[in-house]
């Protein structure tokens, strides 16, 4: 009758904790089994005929407890029913949606660690001052881009040797083909891309973008370097070249695909050779007033920009760490590739 009570209850309010604490004391006489009780109840109505008049009437209330708490236990709810009227369970967790994967890549990247090095070489007038840098970390493809990547992204291979688009690195492409593989790559891949031009014709790398971008100067003298201050990543003895690159006394006089030779420290292929690499900065004749945060030198015409690690067809000096060459950027040489980065990067 208590339990037919509390629901007639719920349909107005729901019960208090303080209206429903008699029911709770009673109902944890449910766990008393049925002979214990009818013996205590036995037992009390015989002592009411030995106990004074004015105890009966506190034996008969008790025993009257006694009788509801049988009653319920036979046929109450149990405890936690009532419990759960008072504390109501909470609300299930909202399902968390998973993140979208990440789109594979279509290159592999090498992480390249912040640090501080010595840039340029006292051997070369424009590779002068030597100064230090602190370089970001960022991530660097551990391959040139090959002219079948560039038809995979593009939709033509402009390479040299004419012949279907294989694993030799790209070449024939300009500044500006670079920069364009490096958007449509980007775009492809679901990345923000980095480059825009802007007014004058100028175009300008978005420092925030996620996207894919040429290296500047300093990244790649970093990176070639891997941690060595030596005129190559591998020592000073230009005898050992031949094992990490391909130059004019091993090439045949064309380039040859990507990844043949011993890699550098850092496990980046041709660095050294092959072909000559675009960078991000405009080319100056020395590093006076060079930054030294390894963001991009960009002020003045930029009419020429930076080429970097020498090609199939130069001398073996061409190839060292700290040399510096430069073209215009509309030139498509037959000797001038690239590879691409990605990573946070300052303007300057």
């Amino acid at each position: 009758m208590l339990n037919h009570k509390l629901r007639m209850n719920e349909d107005k309010s729901k019960p208090t904790a303080a209206a429903l604490q008699p029911v709770l004391i009673l109902r944890r006489l449910d766990y008393l089994p049925p002979w214990l009780a009818i013996t205590l109840g036995v037992c009390l109505s015989l002592g009411a005929v030995l106990v004074p008049a004015s105890s009966l009437v506190a034996v008969m209330s008790f025993v009257a407890l006694l009788g509801i708490a049988i009653a319920l236990a036979h046929g109450g709810e149990p405890i936690a029913e009532i419990i759960r009227e008072l504390k109501p369970e909470p609300p299930p967790p909202k399902p968390v949606e998973p993140s979208p994967p990440e789109r594979p890549s279509l290159v592999e990247l090498v992480d390249i660690p912040a640090g501080v090095f010595d840039m340029g070489s006292t051997e070369f007038d424009w590779s002068q001052p030597v100064h230090e840098v602190h370089v970001p970390a960022f991530r660097c493809m551990r391959y040139l881009v090959t002219r079948r990547l560039y038809k995979k992204i593009i939709g033509n291979d402009p390479g040299w040797p004419e012949g279907e688009a294989d694993e030799r690195p790209v070449n024939q492409v300009s500044w500006y083909d670079a920069i364009e593989f490096c958007n449509r790559l980007s775009e492809k891949e679901g990345l923000q891309p980095c480059y825009h031009e802007e007014a004058g014709g100028m175009w300008q790398c978005d420092s925030s973008a996620d996207g894919y971008r040429l290296p500047t100067e300093t990244e790649w003298e970093y990176a070639c370097r891997a941690g060595t201050q030596t005129r190559y990543s591998f020592s000073d003895d230009e005898s050992e070249l031949g094992d990490y690159a391909w130059f004019d006394k091993n090439s045949n006089g064309q380039p040859h695909p990507v990844g043949q030779k011993k890699r550098n420290p850092w496990g980046l292929y041709d660095m050294h050779g092959n072909v000559w690499e675009w960078v991000q900065d405009c080319y100056h004749d020395s590093y006076k007033d060079a930054s030294a945060d390894g963001s991009a030198w960009e002020t003045g015409n930029c009419q020429r920009r930076v080429l970097r690690g020498g090609s199939f067809g130069n001398w073996a000096w061409n190839l060292r760490s700290a040399y510096r060459g430069w073209n215009s950027p509309g030139s498509r040489g037959g000797y001038g590739g690239f590879r691409c980065v990605r990573g946070s990067r300052r303007q300057p």
